[in-house]
């Protein structure tokens, strides 16, 4: 009886130094059902192909792929969702609990940095609507540490020394906040952000960009600019935003059309870098994709990956060798199969 058990579990390890993991069949299913689309594709992927279960396991790939890419999306919508609300602590901790569980994550990845720079932009403004009422309050009551300075209290002159460093605070604030808005364009905010803090200061400089913020407000033709700015960089925000909800190859290539159409416009740079730095991504995520499954010998999917994303660099010579290289197996095995 001893000597039975020891063959058994002689055989078993064995086996398992063999074909290393016994049972990748049910960790993969475990992975799906926890939506771990990485560890699931990490399996298939470390699994070599002597093992009886690799045929099986290949089949799956294709769907784990776009599994994998239907989640990463799903996640995305609803993070977008809930920067709408405002709702940031909920939207990053969504994007961080689901990034390492999807394969080329580097679309939650610019949503983060997106909504990072939303967050920032919504929390300056809040910031800048206090920061003015603390402005007008304190111009309101500016005689008061004139008034504290009469007296021999020791309490006044703590009150005295609070004031001044409340209102050297609150001029640093006033200033950073409109340079911030004066470097987004948005004048208006900009120049009341920065007279207020030139009147809680009138014996400095003000910042150069008050001058430049007033200069722009004060010439029609300019603001006329900005006005058509403002509406072009909503366009195109419009149409980013779109491909990061339902992330179509066609919305990617619509916001870069809309972008071509103003070249020169300095106004849609950023947002003309931010679109390359997607299509670059894009375009190598779905190379990528292709080749791994051009590798297990998926031709036809590999081909059709191929074929879709070309339009984003039609000109590009791997793209090129990869389709044409696709297409001639292809060829060859529709030959084999009539032959």
């Amino acid at each position: 009886m001893y000597k039975a058990s020891s063959l058994t579990l002689v055989t078993v390890l064995a086996g398992c130094a063999t074909f290393g993991n016994p049972h990748p069949e049910s960790d993969i299913s475990a992975a799906l059902e926890q939506h771990d689309y990485a560890r699931a594709a990490a399996i298939i992927e470390q699994t070599k192909p002597r093992h009886p279960e690799y045929p099986a396991l290949q089949e799956q790939y294709p769907g784990i792929l776009q599994a994998s890419k239907a989640y990463r999306q799903h996640i995305i919508q609803q993070a977008q969702e809930l920067g709408r609300k405002q709702q940031w602590e909920d939207a990053f901790r969504l994007l961080d609990d689901n990034r390492d569980k999807v394969l080329n994550p580097a679309a939650m990845d610019e949503l983060s940095a997106a909504l990072t720079t939303l967050e920032e932009r919504q929390l300056n403004q809040l910031l800048a609507e206090r920061r003015q009422a603390q402005a007008t309050a304190m111009l309101a009551n500016d005689r008061l540490e004139q008034q504290l300075a009469n007296f021999h209290a020791a309490d006044a002159k703590q009150e005295r020394q609070t004031l001044a460093e409340e209102r050297q605070q609150l001029i640093q604030d006033l200033t950073t906040l409109g340079e911030y808005f004066g470097e987004r364009e948005q004048w208006m905010l900009a120049r009341d952000l920065l007279r207020s803090a030139h009147q809680l200061a009138p014996q400095t400089k003000p910042s150069p960009v008050l001058a430049q913020a007033q200069q722009v407000l004060n010439n029609e033709e300019q603001r006329a600019r900005a006005k058509r700015n403002l509406a072009l960089q909503t366009e195109a925000e419009q149409r980013m935003s779109r491909y990061q909800r339902n992330g179509q190859l066609q919305s990617l290539l619509a916001a870069r059309a809309f972008l071509n159409r103003h070249p020169g416009n300095p106004a849609l740079a950023s947002h003309r870098k931010r679109l390359e730095q997607w299509c670059r991504r894009r375009f190598a995520e779905e190379m990528n994709t292709g080749e791994a499954l051009y590798a297990r010998g998926q031709y036809r999917e590999a081909y059709r990956i191929w074929k879709q994303v070309a339009p984003l660099y039609p000109d590009n010579e791997e793209l090129n060798k990869k389709l044409e290289r696709s297409q001639r197996v292809l060829t060859n095995l529709r030959s084999l199969q009539q032959s």
